[in-house]
């Protein structure tokens, strides 16, 4: 069984199979905006995880290209499952219907977070 905090290998294998038969855009809101937001947020206050993110993020490189990253995090509107799964229309049915619990704060955080994957990923904040 494998250490959780080695989760991202795993991972980043099924990104491969995602981007092969579904797309890069898939493979993208799965590796990126749910599976390394995830591990960035755990690194935060679990060191294993914080030791694994560079390795973790030299393979999503090794994925992904950059002009491919800097594109979805260009354009991302939405992070988690429900960001690369549903349509707009899809989404905002299941917000409209209380699915999911908007937090100002987890939002705020997520704001952070993915400026912090961009720096990882591309070396800038910017965009």
């Amino acid at each position: 069984m494998i250490e959780f905090h080695k989760i991202w290998i795993e991972q980043c294998g099924a990104a491969r199979g995602i981007k092969e038969r579904f797309g890069t855009e898939k493979a993208l809101g799965y590796l990126i905006g749910e599976k390394l937001l995830a591990f960035v947020r755990a690194s935060n206050s679990r060191p294993e995880f914080a030791q694994e993110l560079p390795s973790f993020v030299a393979e999503v490189k090794e994925i992904l290209s950059p002009s491919e990253i800097s594109v979805y995090l260009g354009s991302l509107k939405r992070v988690g499952a429900q960001g690369h799964v549903l349509t707009d229309e899809q989404y905002e049915f299941m917000r409209d219907a209380g699915a999911y619990d908007e937090n100002i704060v987890r939002g705020a955080e997520d704001v952070i977070i993915v400026g912090r994957i961009r720096e990882m990923l591309l070396g800038d904040a910017g965009g």
